[in-house]
């Protein structure tokens, strides 16, 4: 009974998201909405938290695509995104949440404190939304950001924002270990369990902490901190959003899965070459026990269901190899042992093809959809795999192990505890993914989920890999599996690529000159357009406050 209630609200939430939602680019009160005294304050909360999993799949695949974790569909980064096509994001983040929050607190303020655990939530997710942006944009209008008699809010340094997104957190921290009075009527993520909640927020300044390393060393020790007191979220207490599995009235279902699981076979992002060659090929030519949970393949061959004169269904197999990729023997077209995998290179824009029924979809995790179990049936619909019932994953715990790992061998030249972090991370990451087996509402051959046996060969052909390479060998593997992790989400990836460079093999762009890799990405037209405190970027090198890499060349394989 619990259950279907959280799916009532769960979809009177997203009825409220996605049919006021509109492209109102002004950070001021909606009219459209009610006013503070007007509304609920546990309704209010319920959009929070939604809008929270929307606005990080929306930011996270900006992430995935400069990472290669998805296809990015443009050979020029300057002109890959426009302006225009953060306005939305910007708006989730200001008119949104954090005007939510603002409104939400407002009432609470009349109230005695009697809805503090809504006011620590509210802080959480708030720390998190401007260091997301932050680590997007970089500098961004904060301090007088919500002010709603403020037009014109002029920018804050990131900096600045991420301490007051640490002064956020510590609030948070003191309210969650004051005795509860009234809970949240819905909690999304952790279920009134507010322990786990206070382990998010310290994950979080563990996450201040560390991504300030290239500039403030010093802050490695706060991090360090917690990470010895273990009080950051530990396995099961991933911070995800988890999408339902309703059609209509509203479409609770992953946002991805409805793009691939539909009538036609599968529209929007191509699956990257990179991350299914990277995946099936694993080390030493042991596949990577997740690679059947990401992808579905509607074939069992690539090359076979291509016309071989014309190419209409794949155009790379009648084209010649770029020069760049063929005498540096990169991966092209399609993974190396054809295994029915069809995706595209990085930064590939060719027309869409009538390729429906052939390219590979995602897969069971993290979207709902359906595990491969080389069945090679086409997608023609929407009632596959876990129909839709999929996460959008925000920072999970694995992701503190690889944390730990890139301090271990970059801060403290440690490598011996860098290879126990690293295999932590996998440890935990594999084990949630393949806890998705139970998600999946249609009958699948469960013979080809990898065993325990096939999962320890893995890590231990990584392991090896690892513990026998150089500094550099190191940092390419550790940077390789946590990208792996990442999928759903590369906002982690993009923020390692930028502190790192590495890793410094992955598949580059086909064009063989794509301009500068995005330091930052451009300020949304909407607040260029209305705000005259915030001038667009000349260019996309202008760097986030804790990048202090070379200004050009930097990461070196674009």
């Amino acid at each position: 009974m619990k259950h279907i209630r959280h799916i009532i609200i769960l979809s009177l939430s997203l009825l409220t998201l996605y049919s006021c939602e509109t492209i109102d680019l002004d950070k001021t009160e909606n009219p459209n909405e009610l006013s503070p005294n007007e509304a609920n304050i546990d309704l209010t909360m319920n959009a929070i938290l939604v809008r929270t999993g929307d606005f990080t799949n929306t930011m996270g695949a900006y992430g995935s695509e400069l990472t290669r974790l998805e296809n990015m569909f443009g050979r020029n980064y300057l002109n890959v995104y426009g302006p225009a096509d953060f306005n939305l994001a910007w708006n989730q983040a200001y008119s949104d949440i954090l005007n939510d929050i603002r409104a939400m607190n407002s009432q609470i303020e009349n109230l005695e404190g009697e809805f503090e655990k809504h006011r620590a939530v509210g802080e959480v997710i708030e720390a998190y939304i401007i260091v997301t942006l932050v680590d997007y944009f970089g500098d961004i209008p904060y301090s007088e950001g919500l002010d709603q008699t403020n037009f014109t809010p002029a920018l804050d340094s990131g900096s600045d924002v991420y301490i007051a997104a640490l002064n956020l957190l510590d609030n948070a921290i003191t309210k969650f270990q004051l005795p509860t009075t009234i809970e949240l009527e819905t909690d999304f993520y952790y279920d009134n369990d507010y322990g786990k909640w206070e382990r998010l927020a310290n994950t979080l300044k563990m996450k201040i902490f560390f991504q300030q390393r290239l500039v403030n060393p010093g802050l490695i020790d706060d991090f360090k901190a917690i990470a010895n007191t273990s009080n950051f979220i530990q396995e099961g207490e991933d911070f995800v959003f988890n999408w339902g599995s309703n059609l209509d009235n509203p479409n609770s279902r992953h946002k991805i899965y409805r793009d691939q699981y539909r009538l036609g076979g599968p529209e929007g992002s191509y699956m990257s070459n990179w991350l299914m060659d990277k995946m099936r090929n694993g080390q030493s030519n042991v596949e990577d026990p997740r690679v059947r949970y990401y992808f579905y393949r509607q074939v069992d061959d690539v090359v076979s269901n291509v016309d071989p004169i014309t190419g209409s269904e794949k155009r790379c197999i009648v084209q010649t190899i770029p020069p760049h990729y063929d005498t540096n023997n990169i991966l092209y077209c399609f993974p190396e042992d054809n295994f029915g995998l069809w995706g595209r290179d990085h930064g590939q824009d060719d027309g869409i093809p009538p390729d429906g029924f052939l390219r590979s979809a995602f897969g069971l995790y993290p979207i709902g959809g359906r595990f491969d179990d080389s069945s090679f049936e086409i997608i023609d619909g929407n009632n596959y795999g876990a129909e839709g019932n999929g996460i959008t994953p925000i920072l999970l715990a694995s992701t503190v192990e690889f944390w730990r790992a890139e301090v271990a061998l970059e801060v403290d030249a440690n490598p011996g505890a860098a290879s126990q972090f690293l295999q932590n991370g996998m440890v935990k990451h594999i084990n949630y993914v393949q806890s998705f087996d139970g998600r999946s509402v249609q009958s699948f051959d469960r013979s080809t989920i990898p065993d325990a046996a096939q999962v320890n060969d893995y890590i231990s052909a990584v392991a090896n890999q690892f513990d026998t390479s150089n500094a550099e060998e190191q940092l390419n593997l550790l940077a390789e599996q946590f990208f792996i992790s990442l999928i759903g989400n590369g906002t982690d990836a993009y923020n390692f690529y930028r502190r790192t460079g590495a890793p410094t093999d992955i598949q580059p762009s086909v064009e063989l000159d794509p301009g500068p890799f995005p330091r930052t990405l451009w300020y949304p037209s909407s607040e260029v357009q209305a705000n005259p405190n915030v001038s667009q970027k000349s260019d996309l090198t202008i760097k986030v406050f804790w990048d202090n890499n070379p200004d050009t060349g930097f990461p070196e394989n674009n």
